[in-house]
């Protein structure tokens, strides 16, 4: 995945300031504090209008998690080992339980006659997605959204007291999966790959990202997803919302009738300790 380099860019904050900063001051700043949901509409409204070559997508997290340099750090699942370096042997295993669950999910679905799979045989990133996205297993992708309240519902839900939404920028998709050579970055719309019978991904507009190629032997900078952060936010839980604006609740964001939920929480009961 390509960094922006020394490239300067119009970010959180510049919203202050009308300056540019490079992604390593961005990712080692403090998160912009936005009072409520119609001030960051309009905040990320001012970023996307000074990045135009680019396509926003949204995360919410409970933390802004922090590399020992002190930038906020995004990995995907597959790569993650938390205060310790991840072994050759562990990456191994998990592409391994990654494969197995692919295969598994694949095969279920054959069985339950869901329509319209043939695209998730021939691209196996269509079928990470869906396992990622279900939170089955660790892979080389991680979780976005187009919508920022749908970003901010999600992380404020279960926040108890403010939570973070991350802004990157990403070249525009153009299809099921989008495959950028250039930037190294394949870039699933979650809506086009999953059966319909999946509830989950229509309400919540994910999108997949990931480095391309997708397999490595081991865990390298250019896997590391803050090099396309171009903004962090810190929003309150107490009145960020209002009476025009309200969260999308949680059982609208997990529907409870969703029949690729039940699947995928059999595979990984089954399939991942």
């Amino acid at each position: 995945m390509r960094n922006f380099g020394n490239i300067k860019l119009w970010c959180h904050l510049s919203l202050d300031s009308g300056d540019r900063y490079t992604n390593k001051e961005i990712r080692e700043s403090a998160p912009a504090k936005i009072p409520n949901f119609r001030e960051l509409v309009k905040s990320v409204a001012r970023i996307a209008n000074h990045n135009p070559d680019y396509s926003l997508f949204f995360r919410g997290q409970a933390r802004d998690y922090k590399l020992n340099s002190g930038a906020s750090s995004f990995y995907p699942t597959i790569l993650r080992s938390p205060g310790r370096s991840l072994t050759t042997k562990e990456l191994e295993e998990r592409y391994k339980r990654l494969d197995t669950c692919a295969s598994q999910l694949l095969s279920k679905l054959e069985e339950l006659d869901i329509d319209n799979i043939n695209k998730l045989k021939k691209f196996p990133e269509l079928t990470w997605s869906i396992l990622q996205h279900y939170e089955v297993c660790e892979t080389p992708l991680l979780d976005f959204t187009h919508s920022l309240r749908v970003a901010a519902s999600f992380t404020l839900n279960d926040a108890s007291d403010s939570a973070y939404i991350f802004v990157f920028a990403f070249p525009y998709p153009n299809g099921t999966v989008s495959y950028s050579t250039e930037e190294e970055l394949l870039n699933v719309r979650l809506l086009s790959a999953c059966p319909y019978e999946a509830l989950r991904p229509h309400f919540q507009e994910g999108y997949l990202l990931g480095s391309f190629p997708p397999r490595v032997n081991k865990k390298q900078p250019f896997l590391y997803f803050g090099r396309r952060v171009i903004a962090k936010f810190e929003i309150p839980k107490k009145s960020f919302w209002s009476e025009d604006f309200h969260e999308i609740p949680s059982t609208a964001l997990y529907p409870p009738d969703d029949e690729i939920a039940a699947i995928c929480a059999e595979i990984k009961s089954k399939y991942v300790t």
